[in-house]
């Protein structure tokens, strides 16, 4: 009995301590932030952009070149586990087994085929018979390959004859047409007419029928929306996505642009719209307006860190709730 008791108490700490393990690996993904770093630079002589990123063992790096292209490797505890260079060796290994494959198929037809002659070889040697004369064969042979026999003669004639009977059917189909298009243009101006109204009124019905289904459609959507528990889901998803742009939103950022355009009034003309932007790019990024000289240089580098569990809590609280399963399946009849 002291034995049982014994290993269940061993079971029951095992179960806990991988409980465990599993609850902190779950709190540190939740609090350990996601950095983040972006760069670009784009000028005459280079265009070039990078994308670092850091979370808990995890970092990778995604970056564009002008003239080299897209380039990216993601890591591990520093041990690289992905990497455009890896995936385009692996694409090479399965584009060189297939075509290997291609051959070994193309190398077996051939030896059977070159089975297959030499055994015919074989059976037209053992029917020539003792004591004949071998070329003399052979040259009767040669004649009597060129010269054409009666049944090939007969199939070239069939296939004449055929060619002739295509083309003079393709010759009065074409005929028909041109009668049928001269028709056509001696009907009745009124028949165009008829017709042309005819095309007039089925466009109609489909416009017709087109606008009473979005109608449709959008007195369902203003259905939805008028429910009490579908406005309370709106206003939670609201107030989540409102974390998140605050969460997201770079805690480091600075940028340099000069712009210009054709003519110095297309460039005042858009850089005053910009303008209308101002409170939110004020802070960090300078604009030059260059009046002389059509231009589009600068540079930008934002840096900033992402928690999850700023996010991760909301969503989860906002799926328990009845409302938004209500909100949900209501959404999937619409």
């Amino acid at each position: 009995m002291a034995i049982l008791l014994t290993i269940l108490k061993v079971i029951l700490w095992v179960l806990l301590a991988v409980i465990g393990l599993v609850f902190f690996i779950i709190l540190l993904i939740l609090f350990c932030p996601i950095f983040y770093k972006v760069t670009g630079e784009h000028n005459e002589e280079k265009t070039e952009a990078f994308l670092k990123f850091n979370f808990f063992a995890l970092s990778g790096v995604v970056s564009f070149i002008k003239g080299e292209g897209l380039d990216y490797y993601f890591k591990v505890f520093k041990f690289i586990i992905y990497s455009k260079e890896q995936q385009e060796k692996d694409e090479a290994a399965n584009r060189i087994e297939t075509s290997d494959n291609s051959e070994m198929i193309e190398d077996s037809e051939v030896t059977e085929d070159s089975e297959v002659t030499d055994n015919s070889e074989v059976i037209d040697n053992s029917e020539v018979p003792e004591g004949s004369d071998i070329s003399e064969s052979s040259e009767i042979d040669e004649i009597e390959d060129v010269l054409p026999s009666d049944e090939e003669i007969k199939a070239n004639k069939k296939e004449q004859k055929k060619l002739e009977k295509e083309r003079k059917k393709e010759e009065r189909k074409r005929k028909r047409e041109q009668k049928k298009l001269e028709k056509q243009d001696k009907e009745p101006f009124i028949d165009r007419v008829d017709q042309f109204l005819d095309k007039i009124d089925e466009t109609l019905d489909n416009l017709d029928e087109k606008y009473n289904n979005a109608m449709t459609k959008y007195d369902h959507i203003m259905q939805f929306l008028d429910k009490d528990f579908v406005q309370r889901t709106i206003k939670r998803v609201l107030k989540v996505v409102k974390r998140l742009f605050g969460t997201v939103k770079p805690k480091k950022s600075k940028g340099y642009l000069k712009m210009g355009l054709k003519s110095s009034a297309d460039t005042g003309m858009m850089l005053g719209k910009i303008s209308a932007f101002y409170p939110l790019y004020g802070i960090w990024l300078v604009i030059e307006p260059d009046f002389y000289n059509k231009v589009i240089e600068g540079d930008i580098e934002v840096k900033g860190r992402i928690y999850p569990f700023r996010f991760v809590f909301p969503l989860i609280g906002i799926a328990l709730t009845r409302d938004f399963w209500r909100t949900f399946k209501l959404m999937k009849k619409i």
